[in-house]
């Protein structure tokens, strides 16, 4: 009976030791050192999204992939609900969101941010023949704009919004597929998501510049509130990448052109 006492006594303090090997090895925000998990929404095209064979790809993920190759880590790609992104962040179950994510104040007063890396202008777009020319036009008419976004935050704030009947969507693809069976009037987005939306189709689209709704300050890569650490890490392995022409050559790959603005040396 002792010596069965005595073996569950080691074994239980095996397990104690291994359990404080693993958790020895976390950082302080409670996640691997060695792994990145970005958290990000897999069907916001062309930052992230799944391609024919299911895979996540994107303009983002190829970003995340070049910093963790930098910095000698593996990364991770966890889906999340976007509308729930700041929960998902806060809980340690991602070490940060990094999927088109724009920057505003109120975002930079509960989390850590990067400096914008990409930067580009808010616009509304219309099916092709549409006769609406202007902002001012679409007034009483149906915009389309996804949940949890910078764009839903501005449009819901700004005077424009209380005039017209604002539609919010999961993702920008199905607002996309809406407006081309005219379930909306307008989609309100990023050109640079609209753009590859438009492209992808392969079809003639309308767009509209936004006024006095939201001015665009790039995106950013967002993490829990406190961990600069991890920040520091990634802004500046991007840094030396674009450095090294790496990060031009994304932005070639699916913007055909060169979006990053990154250009503080440290």
């Amino acid at each position: 009976m002792k010596n069965m006492v005595k073996g569950i006594i080691a074994v239980v303090a095996v397990f104690i030791i291994v359990v404080g090997i693993f958790y020895m090895n976390r950082d302080t925000e409670g996640n691997n050192e060695d792994t990145l998990v970005v958290g990000l929404d897999d069907s916001f095209p062309p930052m992230g999204f799944r391609n024919e064979n299911n895979e996540i790809v994107g303009f983002d993920i190829d970003l995340a992939k070049a910093v963790a190759e930098e910095l000698g880590m593996e990364v991770k790609f966890q889906p999340i609900s976007w509308a729930s992104k700041e929960q998902e962040l806060s809980s340690g179950n991602i070490d940060c969101i990094w999927n088109g994510f724009a920057y505003n104040e109120e975002r930079a007063a509960t989390m850590t941010l990067t400096d914008p890396y990409i930067k580009g202008e808010n616009y509304f777009i219309l099916k092709n023949g549409s006769k609406v020319t202007s902002q001012e036009e679409l007034k009483g008419k149906k915009i389309g704009v996804q949940t949890g976004s910078i764009q839903a935050q501005d449009l819901e704030k700004s005077e424009f919004g209380k005039a017209v009947e604002i539609i919010q969507y999961g993702d920008n693809l199905t607002a996309f597929m809406d407006l081309e069976t005219e379930g909306i009037d307008a989609l309100f987005c990023s050109n640079i998501i609209g753009n590859y939306l438009i492209t992808s189709k392969g079809k003639d689209y309308e767009t509209i510049a936004s006024e006095n709704i939201t001015v665009s300050n790039g995106s950013v890569i967002a993490f829990k509130q406190g961990n600069t650490e991890l920040r520091d890490k990634i802004q500046n392995a991007l840094i030396r990448l674009e450095q090294t022409g790496s990060l031009d050559s994304i932005s070639e790959k699916w913007f055909g052109k060169d979006m990053i603005i990154i250009n503080e040396v440290k």
